[in-house]
Parts: C-alpha cells; sequence; structure tokens
C-alpha cells in the first residue's frame, strides 16, 4: 500500500471529499485524517480534503454566528461547481 495522498485540481476532487471549511458549513466535524488535497496552482495553495463518510453532526453551540452551519452536501457541491464554472471561465 502506497503512503503518496491523493492531490486533485479543483475540478477534479470526487463529490465525497470536502475540505474543513466547507464540512464545517454542514455542521459536520471529522472524525478522522484528511485523505487528500485539493491543489490551486494559480494561488500556490493547497487545502486538506476529509471522507464525509468520516464526520459526524457537530454539537449546537449556543450563540451567534453569522456563518452558515447547516447546508446540505447538495448546496456544497452546487457551489463547487459555481466556483469551478468561475474558473474556467478566468484560466480558459
Amino acid at each position: 500500500m502506497s503512503n503518496e495522498i491523493m492531490r486533485y485540481l479543483p475540478e477534479e476532487v470526487p463529490d465525497h471529499l470536502f475540505t474543513q471549511n466547507r464540512l464545517n458549513r454542514m455542521g459536520l466535524a471529522t472524525t478522522g485524517e484528511h485523505v487528500a488535497y485539493v491543489s490551486y496552482p494559480e494561488q500556490k495553495r493547497e487545502y486538506k480534503l476529509f471522507d464525509i463518510n468520516n464526520t459526524r453532526k457537530r454539537q449546537k453551540q449556543k450563540g451567534f454566528s453569522l456563518v452558515v452551519k447547516d447546508l446540505t452536501v447538495e448546496q456544497i457541491l452546487e457551489e463547487r461547481k459555481h466556483e469551478l464554472e468561475i474558473r474556467r471561465r478566468q484560466f480558459g
């Protein structure tokens, strides 16, 4: 078994992998280590990707937050699709 961790371009990321930020916005917490990276070469950045199957629902926090924390997987995937369209226009 290879220890080499997968690296994806944004348009290649499988639908079951999400960044920590996106999982937070779905109200999910990771229960395992990251399984891959998404690379944005034009920004020279990489973000860890986590498998949605290795998550749990977060405890509801008291208090106020401006961050929406109850998005569905479908909403996040729709967001991702929209971002890829913008990216395609910007970088040909």
